[in-house]
């Protein structure tokens, strides 16, 4: 609720309009908004350049031995960020299908996926462990700390820091 400005009575000095205060305050957040922005951020993130919206799975060695994990769903012209913080694998490997379920990058290396949201261990038999066996493409970030990838309607994968 916003409150009009009374005029003070007579004698006492005038307190300031409440409608400034929020004002000062988003200045002040504003302020400390720019400050923290400024600190670099290291993620690993994935632009939809097609005219589909897609469906993206990951896969990585964290160190604890590879795991495939998804979905994340990717409107056409936005982006997403797929792992925060510092990216901890040289090598990401990304599947991608569009709505109706059809590839859109084709790749060498194979992992599991299931058919909601998941996070499978390992990459060895998919079908027997009761997951669905996929194609993924490799990006090499080179072991940069922040990677971004552009993937468009031909499949095609571009990318590099930012």
């Amino acid at each position: 609720m916003v409150s009009t400005p009374r005029p003070a009575p007579i004698g006492k000095p005038a307190r300031p309009c409440l409608a400034v205060r929020p004002a000062v305050m988003r200045g002040l957040a504003l302020g400390l908004g720019l400050g923290l922005a400024t600190q670099a951020r290291a993620d690993f993130t994935v632009c939809n350049d097609s005219f589909d919206v897609l469906n993206l799975a990951l896969a990585r060695d964290s160190g604890a031995g590879f795991a495939s994990q998804g979905w994340w769903t990717i409107a056409p012209s936005r982006c997403a960020v797929l792992l925060h913080g510092q990216i901890d694998s040289r090598y990401i490997y990304l599947h991608a299908i569009d709505v109706f379920g059809r590839p859109v990058l084709e790749g060498t290396a194979e992992f599991c996926i299931a058919e909601q949201g998941f996070s499978v261990p390992g990459a060895q038999d998919c079908w027997q462990r009761g997951h669905i066996a996929a194609s993924f493409s490799e990006v090499d970030t080179g072991r940069a700390s922040q990677w971004i990838v552009f993937l468009n309607e031909d499949g095609l994968l571009t990318g590099g820091t930012r």
